[in-house]
């Protein structure tokens, strides 16, 4: 039996991961241990272990073979200190599992042109000027976060960094992303007015993929660093995505303000994993905004 430890999971990734495991068997002889301090509910299962702790009251690691790391907090040097006692704590381990960092694409930047955004798209502090509030801020810390991860693959442990792009599934329902939000409004009978340009442009990967492709990432992990993009590499507006998910409805009415010309191409380039990894989109749009809905 091998062991998948999640750290700070307790949002869209720890939620994916158990709406995943009570619903299939695929994965016979792995277990997955979330260390979460906020309380995830979870039907009884033998292969899933909550650890309801912060994780700086956790005196050691449980023995993992690998270990996807999400946790974030609200400043850089709080960032900085938790790592801190996870690589300490890492360093206690017998054997070194596989790490996967869970990043993000915000590190590009804004796209305005209609290509998708690759892995060696360049990477620059200038772009920041153009953020606006947490985008600045989660720019700095998982700029901050990749580089220390790279620090701990001179130590000799397999690590990956995945940029994450958009997502979509039962899980993001109670959190504040375009798709929940749209589903919320529309199940409400609330109007729509999107405030973004017409040509702005997502991408969504449904929750089970992410875990699929998570856990295929971890069983051929070899090499001892590198960087990938993480997410569906089909590209919708959100003013298509709206009419969408209205249909469901039988909602027609999505008005639009802002009309300008102007290009947010958000969508990741996934050439590279695809090709290293094996992985491919199995559930298309229409098929996630239908299950999300039905959840």
């Amino acid at each position: 039996m091998k062991n998948l430890l999640i750290i700070g999971g307790s949002k869209f990734v720890g939620k994916s991961f158990i709406n995943y495991f009570n619903l299939n068997n695929k994965y016979k002889n792995l277990k997955i241990i979330i260390i979460s301090k906020k309380k995830i509910y979870i039907k009884k299962r033998k292969k899933i272990k909550i650890i309801k702790k912060d994780f700086k009251n956790v005196k050691k690691l449980p023995v993992c073979n690998y270990i996807l790391y999400c946790l974030r907090t609200d400043k850089e040097s709080k960032d900085a200190k938790l790592f801190k006692l996870f690589e300490k704590k890492l360093l206690q381990l017998k054997k070194k599992p596989k790490i996967i960092y869970a990043s993000s694409g915000v590190l590009y930047g804004e796209n305005n042109s209609k290509r998708k955004i690759s892995e060696t798209s360049t990477i620059s502090l200038k772009k920041i000027q153009y953020f606006q509030n947490y985008k600045k801020k989660w720019f700095k810390q998982k700029l901050k976060m990749e580089k220390l991860f790279f620090e701990l693959s001179q130590k000799n442990f397999k690590i990956l960094i995945l940029r994450m792009f958009s997502f979509i599934g039962p899980s993001i329902l109670d959190q504040k992303y375009v798709p929940s939000e749209l589903i919320k409004k529309f199940s409400n009978n609330q109007k729509i007015i999107l405030n973004g340009p017409l040509n702005t442009y997502r991408s969504y990967l449904y929750e089970s993929d992410f875990v699929e492709w998570i856990i295929k990432i971890f069983y051929k992990l070899e090499k001892q660093y590198d960087i990938y993009n993480f997410g569906s590499d089909k590209a919708i507006t959100i003013y298509e995505l709206a009419n969408k998910i209205g249909k469901y409805y039988n909602f027609k009415n999505v008005f639009l303000l802002n009309k300008s010309n102007k290009l947010d191409y958000y969508v990741p380039s996934i050439n590279k994993l695809k090709k290293n990894f094996k992985v491919k989109i199995n559930v298309p749009l229409n098929i996630s905004i239908m299950k999300s809905i039905k959840k």
